[in-house]
């Protein structure tokens, strides 16, 4: 995650200064200063002795913010992008299963507490892998709080260049829905967000700021990518687990619902997550066959 993110932050300052992109240098300076602050604070407990398991907990944390703020510039900074999109080509694919996705937002409006519930579910990807960040840490499973970071940083890397060369926005759009009907089911990511998304890859970005940063990727779905990810990490949570399991099962629908995607980006998710499935437990295998400390957590009461 560190090697990803240092590339990234590299690429980025390099296309900053030398496209002259307008850049909210403040808040990025807040998030790196938070991110400098958490890693210091994991050192500090980890090297110090005073608990292996608190270090990692906030070590983890502090690389995810990076890493998070690195690699989204990086994904904004790759537009304007001139090759067309592939949306077209996946609501053919779609036609070929009888998926269109108005119709999953007329759905919605029949079902309004079924609707607000994927919402939620929805919404709940990233504080989820917060949540297991902490967890894991403060547990002492190291082992598997490596495979969570590693695994992020992957994947997201992945679809982030294959998005580069292969751009899509999603389903939202391809669609202009009645405004009743939007406004009645009102969704996460709906058609005015999906034709922004257009509009920023047409134009490129006007000004890179931390709380102007959007989710681009439509294919493959990275909230299915994320959704998996949480369940695989919490294996091993035994009171967690089945949350989780509920939760992120309820994210399959509301990627279609409340995410305005192609049915066709689910099951891309599902391929990415088995190929950075195979890839993290590689690294991670080597990282413990070449110096990964473990026998300091068992020392821990």
């Amino acid at each position: 995650m560190i090697v990803l993110s240092l590339a990234a932050l590299a690429i980025n300052l390099v296309q900053i200064f030398w496209r002259g992109i307008d850049v909210d240098w403040a808040g990025y300076s807040v998030t790196v200063g938070v991110a400098l602050a958490t890693f210091a604070g994991g050192q500090y407990y980890r090297l110090s002795g005073r608990s292996e398991r608190i270090g990692a907990a906030l070590t983890g944390t502090a690389l995810l913010v990076f890493f998070t703020m690195a690699i989204s510039a990086f994904n904004y900074l790759l537009m304007p992008i001139t090759r067309p999109s592939i949306d077209p080509a996946l609501v053919r694919f779609d036609a070929l299963f009888g998926y269109h996705w108005p119709d999953m937002i007329v759905l919605a409006a029949q079902y309004p507490i079924l609707s607000e519930v994927l919402r939620y579910a929805y919404i709940s990807t990233m504080p989820q892998i917060a949540f297991l960040l902490i967890v894991l840490g403060l547990t002492g499973r190291v082992r598997d709080l490596h495979d969570l970071i590693a695994f992020v940083a992957i994947t997201a890397t992945m679809a982030i260049v294959f998005w580069g060369f292969f751009p899509s926005h999603g389903a939202s759009s391809q669609f202009t829905l009645p405004a009743d009907l939007e406004q009645a089911v009102n969704p996460v990511l709906g058609t005015v967000y999906g034709q922004e998304l257009v509009r920023l890859a047409a134009e490129g970005p006007g000004r890179l700021a931390p709380d102007e940063i959007r989710g681009l990727i439509g294919f493959p779905s990275y909230h299915t990518v994320l959704a998996l990810i949480a369940v695989y990490a919490a294996r091993n949570l035994k009171w967690v687990f089945p949350v989780f399991l509920l939760i992120n099962i309820l994210i399959i629908p509301a990627t279609l619902m409340q995410g305005g995607h192609h049915l066709a980006d689910i099951p891309a998710g599902f391929v990415l997550f088995f190929i950075g499935l195979w890839i993290t437990r590689k690294t991670v295998d080597q990282h413990y066959e070449t110096g990964g400390r473990p026998e300091l957590l068992a020392k821990e009461t």
